[in-house]
């Protein structure tokens, strides 16, 4: 599991590494629009990115490519200072699950929660928090697969 020290010690070029922070094995993930909601002029969104984890890889790489899926081309200057304002603050599996089903409380069509079953949790990070920001950035890692939790508004 990483931690910030591990954010930290990365080189600026390997964020912009095409197979560093652009290619994740097997990486997949599911958006739900602010249409999915009730009401939609909430403009909330949410994505869930799940991969099986890689060799090697404590968890580090994977969010970062799915910090990715955000589109930051043009705009790249401004992702490592949105990465470093990031909380890393480890958090259980209880905690997780609670924060994803109360933001995807108005979706429309529910989420099957748990996201995972549970068995196999190693650890989780909040990285950013309804109490600071207008968004929800959540990372779990299991055993057998990483989970990034994205949700956020512009209302």
């Amino acid at each position: 599991m990483f931690d910030r020290s591990h954010f930290e010690g990365l080189k600026a070029e390997q964020l912009a590494d095409f197979h560093f922070a652009r290619f994740y094995r097997g990486l997949h993930y599911d958006v739900h629009p602010q249409f999915a909601f009730n009401p939609p002029d909430s403009e909330q969104m949410i994505r869930i990115t799940r991969a099986p984890k890689e060799a090697g890889d404590n968890g580090l790489k994977f969010w970062i490519n799915a910090e990715h899926l955000d589109d930051w081309d043009g705009r790249t200057e401004f992702l490592r200072p949105y990465l470093s304002a990031s909380e890393f603050r480890s958090i259980t599996e209880e905690e997780f699950n609670r924060a994803v089903a109360a933001q995807a409380l108005d979706l429309i069509a529910p989420l099957q929660l748990p996201l995972h079953q549970p068995v196999g949790f190693v650890g989780g990070l909040a990285m950013h928090t309804i109490e600071t920001d207008f968004m929800v950035s959540l990372f779990a890692e299991y055993e057998d697969e990483f989970i990034h939790f994205f949700w956020e508004t512009s209302a």
